[in-house]
């Protein structure tokens, strides 16, 4: 026998620029279960040359620009979603050599994880395998999207 449980949390991993219809499928399932939907994406910090050495106001300014794009996207998606019927969703911005952690460390007390990529672009099937590789070690189910479902590492199931 299986047994299905609603997920009470979703984790949303953005990696790369991320994609607005896996934002808006992610949120939809939410609002289906009434979960929590907590995004996780990654940003690149500006990188120094010599003799420039980043500071830290031009550190913080590149992660309030990528805070700010994730809040629009979020904010947008949105638009039009009853919210009565949605649990809250949060927003975590880690830099992008932290994104696996920070998404692996979600998803041990999540229900479901969900990866947003965009579909196209030069990094795209770079983007898509690290996706994999990452979903393949989470304990909980996650798909890359529609129909696209990774089986968890564990998963024991009895038929």
């Amino acid at each position: 026998m299986i047994v299905v449980v609603w997920p009470e949390r979703i984790v949303l991993g953005v990696i790369g620029r991320g994609d607005e219809l896996a934002l808006a499928w992610a949120l939809g399932l939410a609002r289906r279960w009434s979960a929590d939907l907590q995004v996780v994406a990654g940003y690149h910090p500006p990188v120094g040359m010599f003799p420039h050495i980043v500071s830290a106001r031009e550190w913080r300014e590149a992660r309030d620009r990528a805070r700010s794009r994730l809040t629009a996207s979020v904010r947008d998606a949105l638009l039009g979603v009853e919210r009565d019927a949605l649990g809250e969703v949060g927003l975590t911005l880690v830099t992008d050599n932290q994104l696996d952690h920070a998404i692996a460390t979600r998803a041990q007390t999540s229900g479901l994880t969900l990866f947003s990529i965009a579909p196209t672009g030069l990094l795209a099937r770079r983007h898509r395998a690290r996706a994999r590789r990452l979903a393949a070690e989470l304990p909980c189910p996650s798909s890359l999207g529609p129909g696209q479902a990774v089986e968890p590492a564990g998963l024991d199931l009895v038929h």
